[in-house]
């Protein structure tokens, strides 16, 4: 039996445990989920977000086919200190998250062929276009704070909303400098295959990351969430596309995991054009006891932020569960990646609050 995220209705405490039979559930209050002007100043805590502010129509306009081609892969900013303290696991390991994604007749689940020789660290293509899991994956478009236009990858994740995208900190907002520098415009663009859009645009209305990214830029807490609208002709995104299930508070160390994303570029990679789905396959352990963020081996670089890890991803369903996101890996000065160690925040109560907050819109 799947765990279900439950909301008290006092704000008491951050989180606790509560086992019915075989289930075992989170029960998270509304301080989990607070504006941040009301919180103490935890980095694991939910931001201020960002709303929508023009209407979908100007949005929908805007993003003709050449302004999309024209976006350009979210460059990974430079951050000159990681050295803040440790975030405080205040979740039991092996706390499971998720939901069977709903079935439509619109989307057929992934074939139930035997998987193909499985990669390592060299990302190779996801050539299972039009089938889950790659519906719940895309492209997150947005016009960032100078004007230019960028993308990144982000995954359709169990939400009560059934509208809320998953991604990375620093794909909605430029890290530090508080509320100033969210970016604005956001489309999701699933299942993107060389341009084409097969299940059209959807248009952003509220996003949100972390205190910890908002105004420090620190890359332990670089998450994100989207909540989009629903599209008039194909309703809410998880009933036309499905979804990832998610867990959260379970550790850092897994195995069999597949991390995705649309790269543009590469570790000695000159194959990567942005406009397709490749995936990794791998290992996952924690950076070190003094730094919870989580590591794999993978070759994909920009244009992979946000992409989704997901465990026990089974081809014959399509889905598997979120743990962790494409962030950022190790560069030189010239920006240029130095290994093939890709990096995540480690997906506790800094996931947990940002979901809360992101999917209650």
């Amino acid at each position: 039996m799947s765990a279900r995220l439950r909301r008290g209705a006092v704000a008491v405490s951050l989180a606790a445990l509560t086992v019915t039979g075989s289930a075992v559930a989170l029960v998270s209050t509304p301080a989990a989920a607070a504006p941040a002007h009301t919180l103490a100043p935890s980095p694991t805590a939910p931001a201020a977000g960002t709303e929508r502010t023009t209407a979908n129509k100007k949005i929908l306009d805007y993003w003709t086919e050449t302004r999309m081609r024209s976006a350009t892969a979210e460059p990974v900013p430079v951050v000159t200190s990681q050295s803040q303290p440790q975030v405080k696991n205040v979740l039991p390991d092996q706390t499971a998250k998720g939901a069977r994604p709903a079935k439509s007749s619109r989307v057929p689940q992934s074939p139930g062929a035997s998987n193909r020789a499985l990669v390592g660290p060299q990302a190779e293509r996801w050539h299972r276009q039009g089938t889950l899991p790659a519906t719940t994956i895309g492209k997150i478009y947005f016009v960032r704070t100078n004007g230019s236009r960028g993308y990144c990858t982000g995954s359709v994740i169990n939400a009560a909303n059934r509208n809320t995208v998953w991604t990375a900190g620093h794909c909605i907002h430029g890290g530090g400098g508080g509320t100033g520098n969210y970016f604005r415009d956001f489309i999701f663009v699933p299942d993107a295959d060389n341009n084409r859009e097969p299940h059209g645009i959807w248009t952003w209305r509220y996003a949100n990351t972390t205190v910890g990214w908002q105004n420090n830029a620190n890359f332990r807490y670089d998450i994100a969430a989207i909540a989009f609208n629903a599209q008039p002709q194909r309703g809410n995104l998880s009933d036309w596309l499905g979804y990832q299930g998610y867990r959260f508070g379970a550790g850092q160390n897994f195995d069999n995991i597949y991390a995705f994303g649309y790269p543009q570029d590469g570790y000695r990679r000159t194959d990567f054009t942005g406009n397709d789905l490749w995936y990794c396959f791998g290992a996952v352990r924690r950076a070190s006891a003094s730094d919870d963020r989580m590591h794999m081996n993978c070759d994909m670089f920009h244009g992979s932020s946000g992409g989704p890890w997901l465990q026990d991803l089974q081809l014959s369903r399509g889905w598997g569960y979120i743990i962790g996101i494409n962030s950022h890996r190790d560069v030189d000065g010239n920006q240029n990646p130095v290994n093939i160690v890709y990096k995540s925040p480690y997906h506790g109560d800094a996931a947990i609050n940002v979901y809360n907050d992101v999917t209650n819109r």
